[in-house]
C-alpha cells in the first residue's frame, strides 16, 4: 500500500466485499502502514488449520481489516456519536495486534502475559504506533487503553469488541468458513446486525450503566441461533479437528521442551526472545513483534536439520521439529466427552510412554480436552431479549437450550503413532 493517509483507501476483500476507510476515516491507514500491524500478515488467523484445509493461510491482518469493517456498520446501525464508532473501529483494528504466533498455541506455552496485555503493551510502548493513535486523536494510546482495561465509557461499547457475539468473532467465523472451505460457518450477517441494539438492562443501575447491548430475539431469533450453530460446529469440525489439534499439540510439546532447556541455558539456537520467555526475562516491545509465524518456522527448520545450520542438538526438539516440517503428525483416540475415563487412564498412559520412548516419553502423549472457550460464560456475556420463554436471557443461557449435537468439550488422546496400539489397548481394558 502506498500514498498519504489523508486519501481514501479501498480495499477488496472476499468475505465482505469492498472495506473502504473514506472521510474521516481515512487517517486510520496510517495506523495500517505501521510495523505493529504488517507483523499480524506474517500470523495466519487459523495457526495449524491449513495442514488439514490447505486454503486455511489467511492472516490475522485481513481478519482485522474485517472486524474493523463490521465494527463501522454495527455502529452505524446503533447510531454512536462518531468519536466512539472511530474509537470501536480502532479498537477492532487492534485487538490482535499482540498475538503470538500460531494462533493460541503461543499462549499455552508462555502463559505469563496473554495477547491482550501484550496489545495493551504495544499500543503504549512502540513509538510509531503511538505515534499514529495521537496523529489521529489526541490521547487517543490512553483511550484505546481504557477500551482493553474495561473503564471505557459507554460501557456497553466495549462488548462490540470483546463479547460473545462480537466483531472479532463474526468476522472470523464468517472469514474462517470461506478460506478453509468448511460450509458450517453460514449465518446472517446482515440480519444479526439489525437486531443488534442498545436497551435498558440492569435497572437497578445509574446513568448509562442502566444501558446495554442487546440482541433483539423477535427481530433475529433465527440468524443468532443460526450463528450459534455455526460457531459450534466450526469449533468441532474446523478448529478442534482432530489432525489440526494434533499439530497444536506437537507444536506445544517442542516448545515445552525448549523452555525446559533454556531455563539451565541449553536451548537451541534460533530464537533469543523465546528464551528469554522462557527464563522469566523482560524483553522490550521490538523483540516481542520479531516472534511471528514465519521466525518461528524459520527456527523449526533449523532444528530439524532442514536448513545449512545444524539441527538441535536435543534429540527431542530435533525428533518433534521434524515431524512437524515433514507433517508426520500425533495420531489421536476420541473419548467423546468422557473426562471420568480420561482422568483415571492418564498417570498410567504416561507411564507407558515412558516405559515405551525412554525418560522423554512424555512429550509425545497428552490428554487433550478440546473445550469451546467461546461459550464460557463471563462478565462479557451478551444479553438476549424479548426471548419467548425466558425474557431477557444471557447468549449462554440461551445456548444451553439449542439441540446442537455436537459436545462442547471433545477428549482425545493425542499421541506419536509409535505408541498408539499400545494406547488403544490400555483404553480397551
Amino acid at each position: 500500500m502506498t500514498g498519504a493517509a489523508s486519501k481514501d483507501w479501498v480495499f477488496r476483500d472476499p468475505v465482505h466485499g469492498l472495506i473502504e476507510l473514506r472521510g474521516e476515516h481515512a487517517k486510520f491507514a496510517g495506523l495500517l502502514q505501521t510495523r505493529a500491524m504488517q507483523r499480524l500478515r506474517r500470523i495466519k488467523q487459523m495457526g495449524f488449520a491449513w495442514l488439514v484445509y490447505p486454503g486455511a493461510e489467511h492472516s490475522r491482518f485481513g481478519h482485522a481489516l474485517g472486524a474493523m469493517h463490521i465494527a463501522g456498520r454495527v455502529a452505524k446501525q446503533l447510531r454512536l456519536p462518531a468519536d466512539v464508532t472511530g474509537h470501536v473501529m480502532i479498537a477492532a483494528l487492534l485487538h490482535d495486534v499482540g498475538h503470538g504466533p500460531f494462533s493460541h498455541a503461543w499462549e499455552h506455552v508462555f502463559p505469563a502475559t496473554t495477547h491482550e496485555q501484550w496489545g495493551m503493551r504495544i499500543m503504549r510502548e512502540d513509538a510509531e504506533l503511538v505515534a499514529a493513535l495521537q496523529a489521529i486523536e489526541p490521547g487517543l494510546p490512553d483511550t484505546m487503553a481504557r477500551f482493553w482495561g474495561k473503564t471505557y465509557r459507554p460501557h456497553y461499547v466495549r462488548k462490540l469488541v470483546s463479547s460473545q457475539l462480537d466483531v472479532d468473532r463474526l468476522d472470523y467465523l464468517l472469514r474462517d468458513g470461506h478460506y478453509s472451505g468448511a460450509g458450517y460457518a453460514t449465518f446472517d450477517l446482515e440480519w444479526i446486525l439489525h437486531a443488534i441494539r442498545v436497551a435498558e438492562v440492569h435497572p437497578e443501575a445509574s446513568g448509562d450503566e442502566r444501558l446495554d447491548l442487546v440482541v433483539d430475539y423477535r427481530r433475529g431469533m433465527y440468524a443468532v441461533e443460526q450463528y450459534l450453530f455455526a460457531r459450534s460446529y466450526m469449533y468441532s469440525q474446523v478448529y478442534h479437528h482432530k489432525t489440526v489439534r494434533a499439530a497444536e499439540w506437537m507444536f506445544i510439546k517442542l516448545f515445552r521442551r525448549f523452555v525446559e532447556l533454556a531455563t539451565s541455558g541449553h536451548e537451541p539456537p534460533g530464537l533469543p526472545q523465546a528464551s528469554a520467555l522462557a527464563r522469566g526475562e523482560p524483553i522490550d516491545i521490538a523483540a516481542y513483534m520479531q516472534l511471528h509465524d514465519v521466525s518461528i518456522v524459520n527456527a523449526i527448520d533449523t532444528w530439524a536439520g532442514r536448513t545449512a545450520a545444524p539441527a538441535a542438538a536435543d534429540p527431542v526438539i530435533a525428533d518433534l521439529a521434524a515431524r512437524l516440517v515433514d507433517r508426520r503428525l500425533f495420531k489421536t483416540i476420541d473419548l467423546g466427552d468422557d473426562a471420568e475415563t480420561a482422568s483415571a487412564i492418564a498417570p498410567r498412559l504416561r507411564e507407558l510412554a515412558v516405559a515405551k520412548l525412554g525418560p522423554h516419553g512424555n512429550y509425545y502423549l497428552e490428554v487433550d480436552d478440546a473445550i469451546q472457550v467461546g461459550y464460557r460464560g463471563g462478565v462479557d456475556e451478551l444479553h438476549v431479549i424479548g426471548h419467548p420463554r425466558h425474557g431477557t436471557v444471557t447468549l449462554g443461557r440461551l445456548l444451553e437450550d439449542m439441540p446442537l449435537g455436537q459436545p462442547l468439550s471433545a477428549i482425545r488422546i493425542v499421541c506419536a503413532p509409535e505408541l498408539l496400539a499400545d494406547v488403544q489397548a490400555m483404553i480397551r481394558a
